[in-house]
């Protein structure tokens, strides 16, 4: 897919810029060869904590991950898509999980602010139950569906035109545990990708 971002590009350029070999950042980050391998050659995208845990060996930010210099670089100030994202033109993230997607509703993730679409395909569920970032505050407003909250033991059901707000630093999960898919717009500060 053109607008589709493969993070594990990135891990490597970042990691042969630090003169890192990969058994090195592997150990570092408590993951397998075999998976940085699997990361870097865009066979997988890794779960969130993977790349969470190897942007900290690499002394960045998750965010930075999923941002390619380059291309904001290039960009004059007079280029639409410097400020502008078209429905047709948003950056998907993909994650292993194939019943959750995200689109990135900022044309990049160098702000002060994640503005992203998120897609829950039926019955998705996890047990992972993780903060995302040290302070700031992340909201998520149901456009569709029903979502299910839940920040340490305590469970919020949303539906449509439902809003919520927590600090993301709160161990939590966002789940579609009913039979149709839910969207919902996420804003988080700072950025956590």
């Amino acid at each position: 897919m053109e607008n589709e971002f493969f993070v594990g590009t990135k891990i490597k350029e970042l990691r042969v810029n630090l003169n890192m070999s990969a058994k090195d950042l592997a150990n570092n980050a408590q993951i397998s060869v075999g998976m940085l391998s699997q990361l870097e050659n865009g066979s997988t995208q890794g779960s969130v904590e993977t790349l969470r845990k190897i942007a900290k060996v690499l002394n960045t930010t998750l965010a930075q991950l999923f941002t390619n210099e380059e291309e904001i670089t290039s960009k004059a100030i007079n280029d639409e898509s410097f400020y502008v994202v078209r429905s047709e033109n948003r950056k998907k993230i993909s994650f292993p999980d194939p019943l959750y997607n995200c689109e990135l509703l900022v044309p990049d993730l160098q702000g002060d602010i994640e503005f992203v679409l998120v897609n829950l395909e039926p019955q998705r569920v996890t047990e992972d139950i993780i903060p995302h970032t040290k302070g700031g505050e992340e909201c998520n407003y149901v456009l569709n569906g029903e979502i299910v909250v839940t920040l340490n033991d305590k469970e919020f059901i949303l539906s449509q035109g439902d809003c919520i707000r927590f600090n993301p630093e709160i161990p939590h999960k966002i789940e579609n545990r009913s039979n149709k898919k839910a969207s919902y717009i996420s804003a988080i500060t700072p950025v956590s990708f």
